[in-house]
């Protein structure tokens, strides 16, 4: 837990909305509606505020606990406790120079890399503050209407400062879905939320540092695809750097993170034709819109497997298990999918919660006679629509480029999610198609990786610019292939 004093003297302001502002993470799955109960705080001392009546008092839980997305605050001192993951992030390294770096703005994580002049690297990640107006992409876009893009900016760039606090970079190379990046230009993404989601710009655009509010010298966002509202450079640096769009045969990357990217490729062979869709699946396979979900925090269940007819699961650095990842919530589902607890239809008779035996680093096992992972029907149902809408993705994908699913002779899985999902489990639960599991590997941030070359070579600059320009969108609105698959993979 962290401890956090709230001067007194920002009366009425929304508890979350102070929160970015001072540079914490205010991690917010539903948008602030009050329906998760995933953004809790402990009142320490002091009192908070009711949001919609302030004039009233909000009154702890038996744990001391209130929704923060409920509170505003008083006219005086408070003192609360933030959950792990939600703290502020440290300052970069101590006055030292780097002609390059790259960021993946992610919608639920950002991610830095920096280059020194002898070659050596440093990296960070930490939570997109602007969690604070929802977890996913819509929500965002809402946000800025409602409250304006300097507000939704602002945010992210007091987190981007304290990343480079004591950094001085010459350029800075970024990536990202168009409304994040949209967003960080100080462009509205308004128009992509809306028909025909025209964003406002697709191709490369550098800037001054000092034009969008970051102590760098330039920053580089590279190409989105052409045209597209919600395939962003994220998907094109990833598919470069990874080696998918240059395959010489049928080869998928999928990026699936709080909005599903898919990109597949004909392989040069046949043409070297590109096709990407975009497919909303909800933020669960980040951890968000689960009740017991959290992201990659020090200990969160990553992995879950049976052993001699027991759970076994590990959690981010041995602690003891505060949530469940989206790696770990698949490979959960694959096995109660596997004894029944979960019927193919998506029917939980009743709720679950893990138990078993919690596995350590150095082999070891523990006993574990209780855990705050709990699986509800709701959660199950979260499920059954994102799996169901990534394969109906890439069943439009597919169709779009006359593939059958056993000419795919490769697929990466991108992003975290991507770096720690078990192939195994994601076929037990139809995430992908049955023979698939063996074709599968994890590339890790593929997205940093592309954009960390972008500045280092003008070969790669110019290879974003042509996948770009050439890939042809899917559009899974007017595709009768997603719809049809859709309906028919709701079913585990």
């Amino acid at each position: 837990m962290i401890r956090v004093t709230i001067p007194a003297g920002a009366a009425g302001l929304p508890l979350p909305l102070w929160l970015s502002r001072m540079g914490y993470s205010a991690i917010l799955p539903c948008g602030g509606a009050g329906r998760c109960g995933n953004c809790r705080v402990r009142l320490l001392s002091g009192k908070l505020c009711d949001r919609d009546a302030p004039e009233k008092e909000l009154i702890p839980d038996e744990n001391g606990e209130v929704r923060a997305c409920r509170a505003c605050l008083p006219d005086e001192e408070t003192v609360i406790g933030l959950p792990d993951g939600w703290d502020a992030p440290g300052a970069g390294q101590t006055k030292k120079r780097y002609p390059c770096g790259a960021l993946d703005l992610g919608t639920t994580t950002l991610a830095l890399r920096l280059r020194d002049e002898t070659g050596g690297v440093f990296e960070t990640t930490a939570a997109n503050p602007q969690c604070v107006f929802g977890a996913d992409v819509a929500s965002r876009i809402t946000a800025t209407a409602k409250h304006g893009v300097e507000t939704v900016r602002e945010c992210l760039l007091v987190r981007l400062r304290a990343l480079l606090a004591g950094c001085a970079v010459d350029r800075l190379s970024v990536v990202g879905n168009p409304t994040m990046i949209h967003i960080l230009a100080g462009f509205s993404p308004e128009p992509i939320g809306i028909a025909p989601f025209t964003p406002a710009f697709s191709g490369e655009k550098e800037f001054p540092g000092e034009r969008l509010g970051l102590p760098v010298g330039a920053v580089v966002l590279l190409p989105s695809v052409k045209g597209a509202g919600y395939l962003g450079s994220d998907l094109v640096a990833g598919a470069c750097f990874s080696g998918i769009a240059s395959s010489p045969v049928p080869a998928i990357y999928l990026d699936l993170g709080t909005n599903g990217e898919l990109l597949l490729t004909t392989g040069t062979q046949n043409g070297g034709h590109l096709y990407a869709a975009s497919c909303a699946v909800g933020p669960c396979f980040e951890g968000a819109g689960i009740g017991s979900g959290v992201g990659g925090i020090p200990g969160a269940v990553s992995r879950v497997e049976k052993r001699d007819g027991s759970f076994v699961f590990s959690t981010v650095d041995d602690l003891s298990p505060v949530g469940i990842t989206g790696s770990g919530l698949i490979d959960l589902f694959s096995l109660l999918l596997g004894d029944g607890t979960v019927a193919r239809d998506g029917k939980l008779e009743q709720p679950f919660t893990l138990t078993g035996r919690q596995a350590f680093s150095d082999g070891t096992l523990g006993d574990v006679t209780e855990t705050p992972v709990k699986i509800e029907q709701r959660d199950v149902r979260a499920v059954q629509t994102a799996k169901a809408a990534v394969r109906a993705g890439i069943a439009a994908l597919l169709n779009a480029a006359w593939i059958d699913p056993d000419e795919v002779e490769t697929v990466l899985l991108a992003g975290s999610f991507g770096r720690y999902l078990s192939p195994a489990s994601a076929v037990g639960i139809g995430l992908l198609p049955p023979d698939w599991a063996s074709e599968t590997n994890a590339v890790g941030n593929a997205a940093l990786d592309g954009a960390d070359a972008a500045l280092l070579s003008p070969d790669v600059r110019e290879t974003l610019a042509q996948v770009s320009e050439s890939t042809h969108v899917v559009d899974l609105n007017a595709s009768l292939a997603f719809r049809s698959a859709f309906l028919s993979e709701l079913n585990f």
